[in-house]
């Protein structure tokens, strides 16, 4: 479904953030990629959707996304291709909504973008979504302004409108990370019942290899812009060959002796 071929990104006239990258997924696999912070995980997932940051671009290789090229699309072409086949979720949905417009007159128009749907159709939708994602009465929620919901709340209504048009894949930029232990948790659970109900794969971007083995079918791990090791989730937990890898599971927390992954 998805390959990135020897992929390397530049910001400008700096070093390479990411160095000849080459990973693949599955339709309907889960794949985690962690690393600490500055690794380039976001920088590989941003490439994907096209929404690299300032002088951001790919200088080499490529991203292929069921068969056809990611780079150089133009904007209709992107434009299809976004919320209707790929998908993200931003590490913090809330800084990503209108704070002075109501969650519902977004929700709308980001579902009457991407489709030929009526208002009131867009109206359905979106509450049905809201509701998918165990946030309580809909109808009041579309009624909400962003600072009316808690941080858990609006990252569920950033899931919503993610998976409204059931995408073929989501990327998944530390969708947890902003959250108490509690609400991660509920949002991972969400995450999983949305990817069982519509077979959605997901790129997931995340520091906390805990989330990531939990989550994933196969794991990737990076450093300074490279990977350094994938394979299986089991594998790579249960067997790590790099020494990178063993740092990381070594500072996960312990729970009767073993690490918490």
């Amino acid at each position: 479904m998805l390959d990135i071929k020897d992929v390397t990104i530049k910001y400008g006239d700096s070093g390479e953030a990411v160095k000849g990258l080459s990973l693949h997924l599955n339709p309907g696999e889960i794949l985690g990629i962690v690393g600490e912070s500055g690794s380039g995980k976001t920088t590989v997932i941003r490439s994907v959707i096209g929404l690299l940051p300032g002088l951001g671009r790919v200088t080499s290789g490529d991203i292929v996304f069921d068969g056809r090229s990611l780079l150089n699309l133009k904007t209709a072409e992107w434009q299809k291709i976004r919320g209707n086949e790929l998908a993200m979720i931003f590490q913090d949905s809330g800084a990503m909504i209108n704070p002075i417009r109501r969650v519902g007159s977004q929700f709308i128009e980001y579902l009457k973008t991407h489709s030929d749907m009526t208002k009131k159709e867009a109206h359905s939708r979106a509450v049905e979504m809201l509701e998918l994602m165990r946030l309580p009465d809909g109808e009041n929620i579309m009624r909400s302004y962003p600072f009316q919901l808690s941080g858990g709340m609006r990252q569920r209504v950033g899931i919503a409108m993610a998976m409204s048009f059931r995408p073929k894949l989501l990327l998944a930029d530390e969708p947890t990370s902003a959250l108490d232990v509690t609400t991660q948790a509920q949002i991972v659970r969400q995450m999983m019942e949305m990817h069982e109900k519509y077979g959605t794969a997901i790129l997931l971007v995340t520091h906390n290899i805990g989330v990531a083995a939990y989550m994933s079918d196969r794991l990737v791990v990076m450093k300074d812009g490279q990977v350094v090791e994938e394979g299986s989730r089991d594998d790579i937990i249960h067997n790590p060959q790099h020494s990178y890898t063993r740092k990381l599971l070594d500072a996960t927390p312990l729970m009767d002796g073993d690490p918490y992954v």
